[in-house]
C-alpha cells in the first residue's frame, strides 16, 4: 500500500510524536538517535513481534489436558511456540505485550517468572503483571507440569507415581517466552494494526447441548448459533517511507484443540498450531501467526465425527479444523483495511474467587473450590474417562450406584493422592451452607477446603488474575480459565456495557487456570463443564461483576487495587526428573551405580535414542543420595534430581543445570 504524501496538521503532529517516541526508545536501549521528522512514516503505534520455541522434547513426559496417566510423549511431531505482539504509544511509550503460546493454558507461576526475568533486563517499569498477557491455545498434546497447583500436575508422574511440578518443562517455556518478548521489544518500530472479522461454518460444534439449551429462550434467540463461530483478527504491519511490511497476525476463534485425542503421544499444537504453521509456510515473507482461543469451553470439533479421537483419524481431524481456521485467517488478513486507533490502556487485579458476594443477588456468593462427581466423566465427546461415569449427575438425579461412588470419593482421593486431603461429600468440613452453596453439584472433592499444611497444597487456585487490555478501539479480556459459549457472551456484554468498544476479544486460558466458567443455568445440569466449575453456580456472575469494575475504572481513568495474589508460588511437590540428552547420532546405553547408603533397588540400564532428550524419574530411594551413571562401562558420574546429563558427540558426559534443548 502506498502512503499519501500530503500531511495534515494532525498527521504532522503524529509524525513528530513518532520521532519523540523513537528518541525515548533508543535512550532506553542505550543507543543514540537523531530524528529526521520528515522521513518518519505516519503511525498510530510502535509495533514489534517475536516468536520462540518453548518445546520440551524429552521422551516420556506426561501430557497435559486429558488427565490420562498413560499418555506420555514419544516424540515431537510439531514444535510448540510463543508468539509475542508488543504495541506501544509513540510519545508516552505506554505499552501492552500479548503472548499467545501453544500450551494448555497460561499459568501464574510462568507469568510471574517471565515478569521477574524481564524486569532484570529492562527495569521494573516496562513489563509488569498489569500490561503483559500470556494465554494458551489449550492444546492437549503438550507436556505439562508448569503450574504450581497440584490437581493439574498429579497425573504427570505416570501410573502409580505421584505427579508434580516439572522444572525442566517450566524452564523451556519461560526461557522461550522471554526470548520472544526480547525479539519483539528489539523490533519496535512505527506501524499500524488492521482489524477484520468473519465466520466459519461447522468448525466446532456444541458438545453440551443439554446444558446450553437450559439458558433462557429469549437469550438463545439473540444468537444464530449455539457456538461462537466468529474469528476476530489483527494484522500487524511496519511502515517504511513508501509502503507497509506485514509482520504478523493474531486472531481469536473458539474451538477445543482436542482433535489429537488421548491416544496421541506426539507433541503438537493441534488444530491451532497447524493453522499457524500453514499461514507462516504460505506467507510470501516472514510472518508471526498466532491462532489464539476464545469461549470454547463447550465447543469441540469431535462432535461432528460422533466419536472420540482414537488415533485412526486424528491427523485428518486436526487438518480439517486447522485448515478452516487458516483459510478464513488468510482471507481476513488479505482484506483487512480498517485500522485500530486510539490510546493504549490496561487494568489488572487479583480476586479471591472463594468468596465474592454478588451485589445484585443479595445473599449469593462464590465458595471455595469443589468438583462435582461428573467432573470424573471428562468431556465424553473428546476422551474416555478412567472410570465409567456419566455427565449430568445432580443431587436430584444421582443413582444408588453413583451415590456409592460418591461415598467413597474420599478413599479414592487418598489412594490417588497419598498424603493429600481432599474432603468429599460426607466430610465434616463440608458444612450445610457449603453443600447448599454448590448445589445441585454432588461434591466428589472439595480441594478448596484442603488442609493448607498438606505437601500437595495448593491443590487448586482461589486468588485469580483478571485483566483488560485496550488498544484503541479494541478491548481484550484476559480470562483465567475456560469459558462456555453463552458465558462468554454474557461476560462480553458486561464489559461492553462500560467500554462500548468497537471490537472485543475474549482471551481465554490467560495468566492462570481455574477450570470452567458456565452460566448459572448451565451449571444446574452438571455436565462436565458445570461439574468442573470450581466456585459454584455464581462463578460467572462473579466474573461479570469484577470485570465490569475493571472496565469502569478504565473508562473513568481510575487506578485499581492490585489485589492479593497467591500467597506462595513455590511448588511443594516436584517431579524427581533428570533429563538425558544424547547429541550423538547413535543410541547410547547408560548403566547406574547404586549409592551404598541407599536401599538396593534394581535400576535397569537406560537407552537414550540418538539426537533426543529422555526424561527419567529418580526412584524415591535415591532422592537424597543421588546415583551414579556410566557409559560403556567407563567412569561413573554422580547425578541428582533436576540435573541435565548431556552425552556429547565425543561421548563425554557432562552434568549441568537444565537448559532448553538445541535439538530440532
Amino acid at each position: 500500500m502506498t502512503l499519501k504524501t500530503n500531511i495534515s496538521r494532525r498527521n504532522f503532529l503524529s509524525t513528530a510524536s513518532m520521532a519523540m517516541g523513537s528518541v525515548l526508545l533508543n535512550q532506553l536501549s542505550g543507543h543514540s538517535y537523531q530524528p529526521e521528522v520528515a522521513s518518519q512514516p505516519i503511525s498510530n503505534y510502535l509495533i514489534g513481534v517475536g516468536k520462540s520455541d518453548i518445546t520440551d522434547p524429552a521422551i516420556g513426559l506426561g501430557m497435559q489436558g486429558m488427565a490420562d496417566k498413560n499418555q506420555r510423549t514419544t516424540g515431537v511431531e510439531s514444535r510448540l511456540f510463543a508468539k509475542v505482539f508488543i504495541v506501544a504509544e509513540p510519545v508516552s511509550f505506554k505499552r501492552v505485550a500479548i503472548v499467545s503460546t501453544d500450551l494448555w493454558s497460561g499459568t501464574h507461576i510462568v507469568k510471574q517468572e517471565v515478569v521477574e526475568r524481564l524486569q532484570k533486563i529492562y527495569g521494573p517499569e516496562l513489563y509488569q503483571l498489569d500490561n503483559l498477557l500470556i494465554s494458551g491455545t489449550h492444546t492437549h498434546s503438550g507436556p505439562g507440569g508448569y503450574t504450581h497447583y497440584y490437581l493439574y500436575n498429579h497425573t504427570l508422574g505416570g501410573p502409580n507415581k505421584t505427579g508434580g511440578f516439572d522444572r525442566h518443562n517450566f524452564e523451556s517455556i519461560v526461557a522461550g517466552i522471554v526470548s520472544a518478548i526480547e525479539q519483539a521489544h528489539n523490533q519496535l518500530a512505527p506501524g499500524k494494526i488492521y482489524v477484520n472479522r468473519g465466520h466459519i461454518e461447522d468448525c466446532g460444534r456444541q458438545r453440551s447441548p443439554e446444558a446450553y439449551f437450559r439458558n433462557p429462550e429469549s437469550e438463545l434467540y439473540q444468537y444464530g448459533s449455539d457456538t461462537d463461530n466468529e474469528m476476530l483478527l489483527l494484522k500487524f504491519v511496519h511502515l517504511t517511507d513508501t509502503n507497509e511490511k506485514p509482520l504478523g497476525l493474531l486472531n481469536w476463534y473458539a474451538i477445543h484443540p482436542t482433535d489429537r485425542g488421548q491416544y496421541n503421544t506426539l507433541v503438537t499444537g493441534d488444530n491451532k498450531g497447524y493453522a499457524a504453521e500453514l499461514f507462516e509456510e504460505k506467507a510470501y515473507e516472514p510472518i508471526v501467526a498466532a491462532f489464539a482461543n476464545a469461549n470454547c469451553g463447550d465447543v469441540s470439533g469431535n462432535v461432528a465425527f460422533g466419536s472420540i479421537p482414537t488415533g485412526a483419524d486424528d491427523i485428518e481431524r486436526m487438518k480439517k479444523h486447522g485448515g478452516q481456521q487458516y483459510q478464513l485467517a488468510q482471507t481476513l488478513f488479505d482484506q483487512a483495511t480498517e485500522e485500530l486507533h486510539g490510546s493504549i490502556d490496561y487494568r489488572h487485579t487479583f480476586i479471591d474467587m472463594s468468596h465474592i458476594e454478588i451485589k445484585d443477588r443479595p445473599g449469593k456468593r462464590t465458595w471455595p473450590a469443589a468438583l462435582g462427581i461428573s467432573f470424573a466423566a471428562g468431556s465424553s465427546e473428546d476422551s474416555k474417562p478412567p472410570i465409567p461415569i456419566r455427565e449430568g449427575i445432580t443431587i436430584r438425579s444421582i443413582t444408588e450406584d453413583e451415590a456409592s461412588i460418591l461415598a467413597f470419593s474420599g478413599l479414592i482421593a487418598a489412594i490417588e493422592v497419598p498424603g493429600a486431603e481432599l474432603p468429599g461429600q460426607f466430610d465434616s468440613k463440608l458444612t450445610p451452607d457449603f453443600i447448599d452453596g454448590h448445589a445441585p453439584k454432588p461434591i466428589a472433592f472439595a480441594p478448596g477446603l484442603a488442609n493448607p499444611e498438606t505437601d500437595f497444597f495448593p491443590i487448586t487456585p482461589k486468588e485469580l488474575p483478571i485483566q483488560i487490555l485496550k488498544i484503541g478501539n479494541l478491548v481484550l479480556t484476559g480470562i483465567p480459565g475456560e469459558i462456555t459459549t453463552m458465558a462468554g457472551r454474557r461476560l462480553k456484554a458486561a464489559v461492553q456495557a462500560e467500554l462500548n468498544a468497537d471490537y472485543l476479544a475474549l482471551a481465554a486460558y490467560s495468566n492462570a487456570f481455574s477450570q470452567y466458567i458456565t452460566t448459572f443455568e448451565e451449571y444446574q445440569g452438571q455436565h462436565y463443564e458445570g461439574a468442573s466449575t470450581l466456585f459454584g453456580p455464581y462463578t460467572l456472575m462473579a466474573y461479570q461483576q469484577e470485570f465490569r469494575k475493571l472496565a469502569a475504572a478504565m473508562k473513568q481513568g481510575q487506578l485499581v487495587s492490585p489485589g492479593i495474589g497467591p500467597q506462595s508460588i513455590t511448588p511443594k511437590t516436584t517431579l524427581p526428573r533428570i533429563t538425558f540428552r544424547n547429541l550423538t547420532t547413535s543410541p547410547v546405553t547408560l548403566t547406574f551405580d547404586q549409592h551404598q547408603a541407599a536401599p538396593t533397588v534394581n535400576l535397569e540400564a537406560l537407552t537414550v535414542p540418538p539426537k533426543a532428550d529422555l526424561a527419567w524419574m529418580m526412584p524415591k530411594e535415591y532422592l537424597d543420595s543421588g546415583v551414579k551413571v556410566k557409559f560403556d562401562r567407563t567412569n561413573s558420574t554422580y547425578i541428582s534430581v533436576n540435573d541435565l546429563v548431556t552425552i556429547h558427540s565425543n561421548l563425554n558426559i557432562e552434568v549441568s543445570s537444565y537448559r532448553p534443548s538445541p535439538l530440532t
